[in-house]
């Protein structure tokens, strides 16, 4: 029995690294693979209940979140700002994350490693002799990345010297130096979970393959929600804030969508996310309907605009059904998706960094010197706006012609079926 070890990235709160290492991992499993993950954080348990083992690392440790409310935005500019976000700010921290993670491979002794924006798959790879699998977005892959791609950013953004962190590591251990932080995602094979529409890629890239969508696949027995259980002739607009919203959902912007889409013409569906106790909320006009979770791919398919945040899974759900979008995004990886929908027809972005004049430059100081980026302190998206946008994206036929088009060339390709044949010509 072949065995597959994935190191998905955990920290950004969000599900998207994680759902896309399960949906390989249920394709692999389906083709009797041993699977088994390298995973902390609240996402660990379901991946445990979906069956399969879970190793826990102690390092890198869980970094500790600010006490003060997160800016609306903030621009990312590479790879570098997600080594401190990890926690890796010593070379002994990677030292003894690298340590625990060979322990973890000498125990499971996979014939695979994949990794999905994880720092540290490609060290360990070099380190036990394994081949490695990278699932990578366009944005960050080795040979060509570019995250903020359709503007230029701001002036005095300075990203972390992440060379002190780990040049004495890899000369260590005999590896190649690193120009950049996305040299840490290099591999032998490399999955683009996308379509080139919205991952453009140079042709001549080696050993990348685009896949389409890279979901799972969704129960038989769904049960939609209200309205949805008795449909009607109303427009149905689906709001999603995500598991990686976490920090830019709030009160305030529930009151935003309360102003802005109450007492219109359509029914309101709106996902709250396990931050928030839809009970806890304020009263909601009659057609808007709160819940903590729905069936999302169900819901998105019976939807005729999504509001969400521009992150991978929702992105994908609205691509495989052909549904445009509004995209609200926190940071600029997410922008960057909801960039690439509107270039193709497919979505609206309302973005808080269009408000430049209330942006402003935030440094912070480490151990290797300084870095800065540009960060927007409040949301300045109003109930007109987002309202305007709805009306917009429902009129305008372009909107849903250009998803269609997008879910038309999603059927050439066969997500996580087709990874996993080229996971096993590889091994």
């Amino acid at each position: 029995m072949k065995r597959a070890l994935f190191f998905p990235s955990y920290f950004g709160r969000g599900f998207g690294h994680i759902g896309r290492c399960l949906a390989l991992a249920d394709e692999l499993f389906r083709q009797n693979w041993k699977v088994a993950m390298i995973l902390a954080g609240p996402h660990a348990e379901v991946v445990y209940k979906a069956g399969y083992q879970v190793f826990k690392p102690w390092f890198p440790t869980r970094p500790r979140h600010s006490k003060t409310d997160p800016p609306a935005y903030t621009y990312i500019l590479d790879g570098s700002f997600q080594v401190v976000r990890d926690g890796f700010v010593r070379p002994w921290r990677v030292r003894a994350a690298v340590a625990e993670m060979m322990y973890i491979v000498r125990r499971f002794r996979p014939d695979v490693l994949i990794g999905d924006l994880s720092l540290l798959t490609w060290i360990v790879g070099q380190r036990a002799g394994l081949p490695v699998i990278q699932i990578i977005r366009s944005i960050m892959h080795p040979a060509k990345p570019c995250v903020v791609w359709w503007q230029e950013p701001p002036k005095g953004i300075v990203s972390p010297n992440i060379h002190p962190v780990f040049d004495p590591v890899l000369s260590h251990w005999n590896l190649e130096p690193i120009d950049r932080a996305e040299d840490l995602f290099r591999g032998d094979l490399f999955l683009v979970p996308s379509i080139p529409e919205l991952e453009p890629l140079p042709n001549d890239l080696p050993s990348t393959h685009y896949i389409g969508a890279l979901v799972r696949k969704q129960s038989p027995t769904v049960v939609l929600p209200q309205p949805l259980d008795k449909p009607d002739e109303k427009p149905v607009i689906y709001v999603t804030l995500g598991g990686g919203a976490g920090p830019v959902g709030n009160r305030h912007f529930f009151q935003v969508l309360n102003k802005a889409l109450g007492e219109m013409p359509w029914s309101v569906i709106i996902s709250t996310g396990r931050k928030f106790d839809p009970t806890d909320l304020p009263p909601a006009p009659p057609n808007i309907f709160y819940y903590q979770w729905v069936p999302g791919p169900a819901v998105i398919q019976q939807s005729d605009v999504v509001i969400f945040h521009g992150g991978y899974g929702t992105l994908m759900e609205t691509m495989r059904y052909g549904v445009p979008s509004i995209v609200l995004p926190f940071h600029s990886e997410q922008e960057s998706n909801g960039r690439r929908l509107e270039a193709c027809s497919a979505a609206c972005v309302l973005s808080p960094a269009s408000a430049t004049a209330s942006m402003h430059l935030v440094r912070r100081h480490w151990r290797y010197g300084e870095f800065a980026t540009w960060v927007q302190p409040a949301s300045p998206l109003t109930p007109e706006k987002l309202r305007e946008a709805v009306f917009l994206v429902l009129k305008d036929p372009h909107y849903r012609s250009g998803a269609m088009s997008l879910s038309a060339v999603a059927l050439k390709y066969r997500g996580a079926a087709a990874a996993a044949e080229l996971i096993d010509q590889l091994v």
